[in-house]
């Protein structure tokens, strides 16, 4: 607890403020303040500073210009956040197809980039400024002190860390992070071989809190509570970069014997929702970001309602985001939370767009309904269910029971209670299913969808 008050309160702004040059201390102080603000304080925060993004972008930023002309807009402030529904989306390929035009003119030849592996390893480019870093550095922060993972707190990252494996950059990495008092243990590898071996490792830092990725942070729970072990110490588990469903998070929680705290990012635009100590919902960064929730046209969807999740990132002048589609889906929560922030709830993130499963009669199966019926299936380690025709379903399977026809009877007949009885369901048992580049596992798979999605993204 000394060194994180040493961290937190002399050594991080020393280093942000007087070495790195950066306003990140400032905003956090800022971030901290603009939580606690009223509905209409906060609504008024957002307009503010919507309009100043869009007139920057109207006078410095070509593409969006032409894009938004060719839609009718025009220049000129708006009277209230939900006009910005009158403006086009944005898409990764317009990005692309675009991105000299989507450079803004003062910031060309000065600014970072970064790549996305994205959803299906297609990478993805995008630039911004150090401003916005330091901004997001700061919202960042603020979500996991909400999760207990607050600056200085000793935390176990299982992630993929990024950090070189040898030389004097693998010493300069591991300094950095002992500064910040976190250790990395690579998400990307983990197998049989080596997952007890990882556990220990765990056990031998002792965190208070875990940052990970959702499949490997439940490969590790899955494991723990067959072995008896655990991670004393241990206050809070904070997953990301997947969707968290329900028995997951219990198991989790049972596994870990704390609290799991939920979040919502992306490499574009870093953390965009976390979730509070109620565990409502996930609080949206709406004093720093937009999102919003819309259906195929591009319209708003009713809270409650799940949508494709569009982001427009108030501080980037370098490549300003303005109703940019990142591929995700979410619903709103109806409710408030009770902890007094009045920053919007995310009820539900939904996981990639391209990844619901859509069957024959229309109706679209978030993922959530292949947990359930697999949460009766302890002997299946690792699934992913790909939709590879309208009616056909392939379910990729590792699991330490054959596949008897009585099992393949069962799990059909479970599957098309939740998906129609003309569904094809076909069981492939595998050794292993990999992760993506990103360092994440797919539970679903619609090749189906992903065409016609990449047909209404003009891709």
């Amino acid at each position: 607890m000394l060194y994180e008050r040493l961290f937190r309160h002399a050594l991080f702004p020393a280093y942000e403020t007087l070495l790195k040059r950066r306003g990140t201390v400032g905003y956090m102080a800022d971030y901290q303040a603009s939580q606690w603000l009223s509905s209409a304080a906060l609504a008024e925060l957002q307009l503010l500073k919507l309009n100043a993004l869009l007139g920057y972008c109207w006078a410095n930023v070509p593409f969006l210009q032409d894009h938004w002309r060719a839609a009718g807009c025009r220049p000129g402030a708006l009277g209230d956040v939900a006009e910005l529904a009158s403006y086009p989306t944005l898409t990764k390929a317009l990005v692309t197809a675009n991105y000299a035009d989507m450079v803004a003119r003062p910031w060309r030849g000065r600014t970072l980039a970064k790549m996305t592996s994205g959803s299906t390893g297609e990478p993805f480019r995008c630039e911004y400024t150090m401003e916005a870093y330091a901004r997001r550095t700061a919202v960042m922060w603020r979500g996991y002190g909400w999760g207990g993972a607050a600056l200085g707190t000793r935390t176990a990252y299982l992630w993929g860390s990024g950090m070189r494996a040898a030389g004097w950059g693998a010493v300069k990495d591991r300094l950095y992070h002992a500064a910040f008092n976190r250790c990395f243990f690579d998400a990307m590898s983990i197998s049989d071989a080596n997952i007890d071996a990882r556990i220990a490792a765990m056990q031998r830092y002792r965190p208070q809190a875990l940052v990970g990725y959702v499949s490997p942070v439940l490969l590790l729970a899955r494991r723990m509570l067959t072995t008896g072990e655990r991670v004393p110490g241990l206050r809070a588990v904070l997953t990301g970069a997947e969707a968290l469903h329900d028995p997951e998070r219990e198991l989790i929680e049972q596994a870990f014997a704390c609290p799991v705290f939920n979040t919502y990012g992306s490499r574009e635009v870093m953390l965009m929702a976390a979730e509070c100590e109620q565990h409502a919902g996930l609080h949206a960064n709406a004093d720093h970001l937009l999102l919003e929730t819309l259906d195929a046209s591009g319209s708003p969807v009713p809270a409650g309602s799940s949508g494709a999740v569009a982001v427009t990132d108030f501080h980037n002048h370098a490549m300003p985001l303005v109703r940019y589609l990142n591929g995700d889906a979410a619903s709103f929560a109806t409710h408030a939370c009770p902890c007094g922030r009045c920053l919007p709830l995310l009820a539900s993130v939904d996981g990639r767009e391209l990844d619901l499963i859509v069957a024959p009669d229309g109706r679209q199966l978030p993922g959530e309904i292949f947990v359930i019926v697999m949460n009766g299936w302890p002997d299946v380690r690792q699934w992913q269910v790909v939709q590879t025709a309208v009616d056909a379903l392939l379910f990729r399977t590792v699991s330490a029971v054959p596949w008897t026809a009585d099992r393949v009877e069962r799990l059909e007949r479970e599957v098309r209670a939740v998906s129609g009885t003309s569904m094809r369901i076909e069981i492939c048992a595998v050794n292993d299913i990999g992760l993506a580049p990103s360092g994440k596992r797919r539970l679903t798979v619609s090749l189906t969808h992903a065409a016609q999605f990449a047909n209404r993204a003009g891709v």
